[in-house]
């Protein structure tokens, strides 16, 4: 079946997800898009928006868990209940600044035989350490730097927008559940690419703002770097990858030079 399933992981935070949602519907007119909401235990106006009874229409599918289980899980469960083959996921506080960019992403995945993960921000280098090299970051961020084509080569894409057809999703094996909040984006990019995939960033304009959801995690920093070294634990003899074509690698001397 064409269109896109938008799942969406979430705690608390019910205004900037109503704000998404508005956002998805309002430049996706007349396109078969579907939106999942996970919630993972919200304790403010999240279940009284979208549960039994809400007033909120037309209701998006509503999927609650009695706890934060993390965003790996959440998003696994959101695929199981996906419609279409085209699987969209990404955070409520991104805003994707396009007419009908729901229909480009799906049919990139539809005309792109190879297409592993695809997304609108990544980097064709992850170092050893698992971190972005920074000058092969591709985005197109709102006021950031214009990308020259339509879509670039990655190695790995950003957890902010991820989209894949359900069967990446299914030979991957979903997202790993070991990474609750950090590096499942760069896992499932390596795994991809790992299974002869070859994962994009499409240069389709966003906004993204702040990270509203990790914001409200304790011990954010003590998460991100065990995550950090379960990454580098699973995928050390597999870095540093990089997919920077010749004309790529000129650039960066180019710049580095200019810069020193």
């Amino acid at each position: 079946m064409e269109g896109l399933s938008i799942i969406i992981p979430v705690f608390n935070r019910i205004e900037t997800t109503l704000k998404c949602i508005d956002s998805i519907r309002s430049q996706n007119r007349n396109v078969e898009v579907e939106i999942i909401i996970v919630d993972n235990g919200s304790t403010d106006g999240t279940p009284q928006a979208f549960g039994p009874g809400a007033g909120f229409k037309p209701a998006p599918t509503y999927i609650r868990n009695q706890e934060n289980l993390g965003v790996s899980k959440a998003l696994n469960i959101g695929a199981d209940a996906a419609g279409y083959e085209a699987l969209c996921f990404m955070h409520n506080d991104v805003f994707v600044i396009r007419e009908n960019w729901t229909a480009e992403i799906s049919g990139f995945l539809s005309k792109t035989a190879n297409a592993g993960v695809v997304g609108l921000y990544g980097a064709k280098t992850l170092r050893k350490d698992g971190t972005f090299r920074g000058k092969t970051i591709v985005h197109a961020e709102k006021n950031g730097p214009a990308m020259n084509r339509p879509f670039e080569k990655v190695a790995v894409v950003d957890g902010l927008l991820l989209a894949m057809k359900k069967t990446v999703f299914q030979k991957c094996g979903g997202f790993c559940d070991g990474f609750r909040v950090h590096y499942y984006d760069k896992d499932m990019s390596l795994r991809a690419y790992k299974n002869g995939f070859i994962n994009y960033v499409l240069n389709i304009p966003f906004e993204h703002v702040c990270a509203a959801t990790r914001t409200q995690i304790p011990e954010e920093d003590a998460i991100r770097d065990e995550a950090q070294e379960i990454f580098s634990e699973v995928w050390g003899l597999y870095l540093p990858v990089d997919v920077s074509s010749w004309k790529d690698r000129v650039s960066y001397a180019v710049t580095r030079r200019k810069d020193s």
